[in-house]
């Protein structure tokens, strides 16, 4: 069964889609139930016992499992090549190819999001059914006049169907459940209210971490006042009002939200709290050259600091970016890094775009050789090359 093929035994469980009526959604449905989780059966030790709709319950119920099958789909494309396919037959693996449906994959994509989506929010939201107030019985002589067809029983009135916690929630995010990488944030979500995820609105595609997410869905975190809230506003947030310095506290709260203490494991909240000092007092020219190149955005400029604390060490981090003098060195770096797209904003994206450019800084105050560096870290070199390096050998951050 192709992915994008209709079956109309397969197509019994289209009721979970969101419009019943559209084929193409039928459709879909009937290329996964049928041989895309028998792949997934084949493939994944935990499924393999499992009947094929059993399977395919147990997949759409459990976001972990879910984020698996996804995965596999994404590194292992060739396993699924005759059975998600576009509409001349051929394997379809980028989201914007058409399949035979009408859907483009990533269509696809995003309406297995939004039905694991509804199936955890009902089941975490909407557990304890909630029984109406019992049902009126008429006086004795009524009911003994309807036990001898004397007169005919009360027409039962449809109580009004009212939205549960489940409805409510998956109607204000289900425009913004698109993409497989937020499968294993579904959790997450749903602890958030409508208001909440009405207030972030489109913003909320721009978090990918799980600690992010628990803080912008904390209480009386999004400002009423229409500023954004601390972690999607601009980096120049964190500074203090008219110059062109930290406010350690504010810094502090970004690397709380972000839950940044994952960058020094074991490290007590006290240490931690030194680190952040020591990285608020960076020097004016260098913010002067980071903030721009880093998109001015909160999260990637912290990160981008935070790692070069940990990549560099506290002294070279102090000598390279808060001492006076500094400047051309650091706009070197800056250089580079406009040179290289924007990570995605998920702490391990980041961590290795940065890590391996501040891996090619000199040692020490001794300029490495560029090939002798790159030899000696070949996760360097893969790192690299997956940004698109635009040099072949950059040896040093005063280039």
């Amino acid at each position: 069964m192709a992915l994008g093929s209709t079956s109309p035994a397969s197509s019994r469980r289209a009721k979970e889609a969101d419009n019943v009526s559209d084929p193409s959604i039928a459709a879909v449905k009937a290329g996964l139930e049928g041989g895309v989780i028998e792949v997934m059966r084949r493939e994944i030790p935990n499924l393999r016992t499992l009947p094929r709709g059993a399977a395919y319950d147990v997949v759409m119920n459990d976001p972990r499992m879910l984020d698996e099958c996804f995965r596999l789909f994404r590194t292992r494309p060739d396993l699924f090549c005759e059975v998600v396919v576009d509409t001349e037959r051929r394997p379809a693996t980028s989201d914007q190819t058409m399949l035979s449906c009408g859907k483009t994959l990533g269509d696809a994509v995003a309406l297995v999001v939004r039905a694991s989506a509804r199936r955890h929010f009902r089941q975490r939201l909407d557990s304890r059914v909630r029984l109406g107030p019992p049902r009126p019985q008429p006086p004795a002589f009524k009911r003994l006049a309807i036990a001898l067809g004397l007169a005919r029983p009360p027409q039962a009135k449809a109580p009004p169907r009212t939205l549960s916690r489940s409805d409510l929630l998956y109607r204000a995010i289900r425009s913004y459940l698109r993409f497989d990488w937020q499968v294993p944030l579904i959790p997450h979500y749903a602890p958030m209210t409508p208001t909440q995820v009405t207030d972030l609105g489109a913003r909320l595609l721009d978090i990918r971490e799980v600690a992010e997410l628990r803080a912008l869905s904390a209480p009386g975190v999004t400002p009423r006042d229409g500023r954004p809230p601390l972690l999607l506003d601009n980096a120049r947030r964190l500074l203090v009002q008219g110059r062109d310095a930290i406010d350690s506290e504010i810094l502090w709260r970004v690397v709380q939200q972000m839950d940044l203490a994952r960058l020094f494991p074991q490290t007590e909240t006290e240490r931690l709290r030194r680190v952040v000092a020591q990285v608020s007092a960076v020097h004016s020219e260098v913010i002067r050259a980071l903030l721009p190149v880093l998109g001015n955005d909160i999260r990637r400029f912290t990160v981008f600091l935070m790692v070069a604390f940990v990549t560099l060490g506290e002294q070279r981090f102090k000598q390279d970016f808060c001492q006076e003098g500094r400047g051309h060195a650091v706009r070197k770096l800056g250089e580079r890094l406009d040179l290289l797209p924007s990570p995605p904003p998920t702490l391990g994206e980041m961590s290795r775009l940065y890590t391996a450019v501040l891996s090619t800084a000199y040692v020490g105050g001794v300029e490495a050789s560029g090939e002798t560096l790159l030899k000696a870290h070949p996760d360097l070199v893969r790192a690299l090359d997956a940004m698109g390096r635009s040099q072949a050998s950059p040896a040093a951050i005063t280039g």
